[in-house]
């Protein structure tokens, strides 16, 4: 019992020792003048101020750096190389004006008597079918709502593309580029995309075939500054019709600005593209770092196997929809198009009215 005291001692003292000679020779400045023999008390205290003053300011600084890495590590920096200087060709979605072929509207008339045999005028069929075809938001409040003559409104997409004029441009470019014409669904209905990759997932046959897989991706096609004069000349359009310019990764959407052109009016339009290339190594980086999503982590959409950041918003404007109204417009996905086992975790589906 009384050897216990006496190794405590000597562990302390050694343990003392041991702090002295790591105070007096270590190259952080400071901390040998709180152990050099015949400092004063006070001139200790104003070292002890100082140097919890730098560690607080090192942990402080720390924390700074450390926040800033998790929340903006990505750094933007411009590239001069003339032999990289290869640009992704713009995409464009065209809207005809013209939405509905009369002829088929007036053989649909003929097939469907039932719906007609009342009240259920065939030029308000017309003028209804029509109105449908072209509505948005900027136009929902011309629909008229007092007949439906009997058809579900989960049937109005159908109904809108079997009765669909049959839009087919010609595309030509000055080079060997090979831009592809893609229907898809827009929020002003019915339109055909020019090189996108992303305009297949909205299509109706994608739809319609209840698909959520992922398309295999097809060249991107690039454009250089020495290829001289680069361009697509879209022709054979017949009617008046709305343009979006997009990224080939983006679809057209209802905010943003498009341009409308008259029937038999030739316009060339000049883009100055600017394309902003994601290094390798930001994919290894969480969302919440990059403030950004890949086209692959879709799993905040429920109505799109793909993301962008268009498609967030009108997925927006859907939930908007449903929240307020208890129903979304024909040109969002059906809820019963999607195939529940293949969407991991997707719950809390809309309904449609």
């Amino acid at each position: 019992m009384v050897q216990k005291p006496i190794v405590l001692r000597r562990l302390s003292a050694h343990l003392q020792k041991f702090i002295v000679n790591l105070f007096e020779t270590t190259s952080a400045h400071g901390l040998r003048h709180l152990v050099h023999y015949g400092v004063h008390t006070i001139e200790r205290l104003v070292w002890i101020s100082c140097i919890s003053i730098g560690i607080f300011g090192v942990v402080a600084l720390a924390q700074r750096i450390w926040n800033r890495y998790q929340t903006s590590p990505v750094v933007i920096s411009m590239d001069r190389n003339m032999y990289f200087w290869n640009t992704s060709f713009p995409s464009l979605t065209v809207c005809s004006h013209r939405r509905i072929d009369e002829r088929k509207v007036e053989q649909y008339i003929e097939d469907h008597p039932d719906k007609f045999s009342g009240d259920g005028d065939p030029e308000d069929f017309k003028e209804f079918i029509i109105k449908l075809a072209n509505a948005s938001y900027d136009t929902f409040l011309d629909l008229p709502m007092h007949n439906s003559y009997g058809i579900p409104s989960s049937d109005y997409l159908d109904l809108i593309y079997n009765l669909s004029w049959p839009f087919q441009p010609l595309i030509s470019t000055g080079t060997t580029l090979h831009l592809e014409l893609q229907p898809t669904i827009t929020e002003l209905g019915l339109c055909l995309s020019v090189n996108s990759k992303v305009a297949e997932y909205s299509s109706y046959h994608y739809w319609k075939n209840y698909r959520w897989d992922i398309i295999p991706s097809k060249p991107t096609v690039v454009v250089h500054p020495l290829d001289g004069e680069v361009y697509g000349q879209l022709i054979k359009l017949e009617n008046s019709y709305e343009v979006y310019f997009h990224g080939y990764m983006e679809v057209p959407e209802v905010s943003k600005r498009r341009y409308s052109f008259l029937e038999a009016f030739y316009t060339t339009v000049e883009l100055l593209a600017l394309e902003i290339k994601t290094s390798p190594q930001a994919i290894e980086l969480s969302v919440s770092q990059r403030k950004c999503r890949f086209t692959h982590e879709a799993e905040v959409l429920q109505f799109s196997p793909v993301y962008s950041y268009n498609l967030c918003r009108m997925e927006c404007r859907m939930r908007l929809a449903v929240k307020y109204c208890g129903c979304v417009p024909y040109f969002y996905r059906h809820v019963d198009d999607i195939n529940r086992d293949q969407i991991h975790s997707r719950e809390n589906m809309y309904a449609y009215a």
